[in-house]
C-alpha cells in the first residue's frame, strides 16, 4: 500500500514537472529572441493577419512583441503595436537590415526627452524641494551626491522631478509622487 502511495506520488511529481518543462520559456533560444530586435518582421496573428513592423523589444517568457512603424519618410512614428505571445502563430523575418540611424530610431522611440539643468538650476531646485518638504513636515536629510533621503523609504535624486524618485514602498512613492507635482515651482 505504501509503494502504491510512493508510486503515484512520483507519478504526480512528474506529471507537474513535465507540465513545467513544456513551457515554451524552456525550449526557447533568448538569443534567437535577442537577435530579432531591430529587425523588420511580420508576426502572424490567430485570425492569420500578419502584423509587422521593427522590433523594439520581445519578451520571452511570455513572447510577446513590441514592433514600431514609422512614417513613409521614416521622421517619426506612425505607431507601436504590441502583439500578445499567446496570440502569435507565426514569425517572419524580412531582408530589411536596420540602418544605424534606424536602430536609434527604434531604440528612443520610448526614451522622454531628457532636460539638462545647469548646476546653479539643481541647486535651486533642490532648495525648492527642501523648503516644499520642511512646509509639508515632512523629513528628510541631504546626502553627500546632492541626493534628498525621504522618510528613510525613498531617494530623490537631481533634477528632482517625479521621475527621479526611487522608492521601494508604493505607499510613500504615491505621496511622494504627488507632492513632488504640488510643488509650483518645480514645474518644469
Amino acid at each position: 500500500m505504501e509503494s502504491e502511495m510512493a508510486s503515484a506520488e512520483c507519478t504526480n511529481a512528474k506529471s507537474v514537472s513535465n507540465t513545467f518543462d513544456s513551457h515554451p520559456v524552456y525550449s526557447n533560444d533568448p538569443r534567437k529572441l535577442h537577435s530579432l530586435i531591430h529587425s523588420y518582421i511580420s508576426v502572424t496573428v490567430r485570425n492569420q493577419k500578419p502584423i509587422s513592423g521593427w522590433v523594439h523589444t520581445v519578451d520571452p517568457v511570455s513572447e510577446s512583441f513590441v514592433l514600431v512603424n514609422f512614417t513613409a519618410d521614416g521622421s517619426t512614428v506612425q505607431d507601436v503595436i504590441l502583439v500578445p505571445g499567446y496570440n502569435v502563430t507565426g514569425v517572419r523575418l524580412h531582408p530589411h537590415v536596420a540602418s544605424e540611424n534606424m536602430k536609434e530610431k527604434i531604440d528612443f522611440t520610448f526614451k522622454q526627452n531628457e532636460t539638462r539643468f545647469s548646476r546653479a538650476e539643481l541647486d535651486r531646485r533642490r532648495n525648492v524641494l527642501c523648503v516644499w518638504l520642511k512646509d509639508n513636515r515632512v523629513p528628510y536629510t541631504m546626502k553627500a551626491n546632492d541626493c534628498l533621503e525621504v522618510l528613510r523609504f525613498a531617494t530623490i535624486k537631481p533634477p528632482y522631478t517625479p521621475q527621479s524618485i526611487v522608492c521601494t514602498n508604493e505607499v510613500v512613492l504615491d505621496k511622494l509622487l504627488k507632492l513632488l507635482q504640488d510643488c509650483p515651482q518645480l514645474i518644469l
